[in-house]
This record gives structure tokens, sequence and C-alpha cells, in this order.
């Protein structure tokens, strides 16, 4: 396997998080008279968190020096389960904006994780 597999796939993954929870509101705006998607949307957040956890765990199975990495994944891979378990709380912006920043700590942590192991920056591999 490439090195730097599960961090590209990890990135892939928060993007598509964070792409989610900036459209969710155009979504909601545009088809008021869905009802199911309210019901859908309940999950969403938790399935993101079911792909997203194994690729902070396969990304930091090969150690190196920096705990900054481990830091930013297992932060936001801990934001984004807080912005799920609290989302009665938190209403739709609010969600929105928790998992946006949980998005961003795991991005940031895949990317530092990639540039360790491969000694490339993303723009030089691909």
């Amino acid at each position: 396997m490439k090195k730097g597999f599960w961090d590209r796939i990890g990135i892939g993954l928060s993007g598509i998080c964070a792409i989610h929870c900036l459209l969710v509101p155009v979504a909601i705006a545009l088809i008021p008279i869905w009802p199911a998607f309210e019901e859908f949307h309940a999950y969403t957040h938790l399935i993101f968190f079911l792909a997203i956890a194994p690729t902070v765990i396969l990304s930091l199975q090969r150690k190196h020096e920096s705990k900054k990495v481990s830091i930013y994944l297992l932060s936001g891979v801990f934001v984004i389960f807080l912005a799920w378990y609290f989302n009665q709380y938190l209403g739709e912006y609010g969600e929105a904006g928790i998992t946006l920043l949980g998005s961003a700590l795991l991005i940031k942590g895949h990317w530092l994780n990639f540039q360790l192991k491969t000694g490339l920056s993303l723009n030089q591999s691909l």
C-alpha cells in the first residue's frame, strides 16, 4: 500500500464532511417539503464519524516523533463525535460549525502526517 494512503482517504472524507456541513443549510432552504431529509440528516454525522475514525486509527499506526499529528487527528475525531452527540442542543448552524472545526482539524492532521510519512507535500505527490 502506498505511503500516506490512509491520510489521503482521511483528507477526502473530511473534505466531504465539510462540504456536507456547508451545503445542509442551503439544502434545507431549497427543499422544505422533503420531510425525510431531516431523518436522513440525523444519521449523517454518525456515518461520517464511523467512516473517518478508522482512517485516523490506520493513519497513526506508523509511529513518528510528532505528537502534533496525533493531537490534530484525535481532536478532530472527538469534535465530530461531539457534534453528532450534542446535535439536538446545537441547532443546525452550531452543529455545522463544530463539525467544520472537526473536519479542519482532521484535514490538518492528515496533511501533516502525510508529509511526515512521505517527505512530500500533497502537491508534489499528485
